[in-house]
């Protein structure tokens, strides 16, 4: 009995002293590199890579697989804007939505579901419902063009 206890302790000592350690790795069958005067990119097909990442607030995590992207942003010295104040409503919807602006009263509408097809699309006039007892619940995706003006927008709502 001594021996099995002094086995045990001996291998959870083992065990317990013994660490994986994880090497930072890349595993690419394809890559290269590009640069030009002020930058340089480096690119690898299927890279694989073991170690730790520094997110931009600095915390480290250990990953494994792919590196995530980090807050990537589109640079542009435009910033979108749509000026069209238009209320779907409501949201969700059972019967009947209602489309509403300020001073626009034609309006172009577009219904589609979730995987992009096309289930409504014709001339509106603001305040008139559109008849949503047709669809079966879910989530629908409703893009409204002011006729005058050709802004537009996009919303989301819920059919229960």
């Amino acid at each position: 009995m001594m021996k099995k206890k002094l086995f045990l302790i001996l291998l959870f000592f083992t065990f317990a002293v013994s660490a994986q350690s994880v090497s930072k790795q890349v595993i690419s069958p394809l890559g290269g590199s590009l640069s030009s005067s002020s930058h340089k990119l480096s690119y690898t097909t299927g890279e694989v890579v073991v170690g730790a990442m520094t997110a931009e607030d600095g915390s480290v995590q250990l990953g494994n697989g792919y590196y995530p992207s980090l807050d990537l942003e589109v640079l542009s010295i435009e910033t979108p804007s749509t000026n069209l104040v238009v209320k779907v409503f409501p949201n969700p919807v059972t019967e009947a939505l209602y489309i509403t602006h300020p001073t626009a009263v034609l309006f172009e509408v577009q219904i589609t579901d979730v995987t992009g097809k096309q289930l409504f699309k014709k001339t509106h006039q603001k305040g008139n419902p559109i008849a949503m007892q047709p669809y079966t619940s879910g989530i629908y995706l409703v893009t409204v063009t002011a006729k005058k003006t050709n802004q537009s927008n996009t919303y989301k709502i819920i059919k229960r």
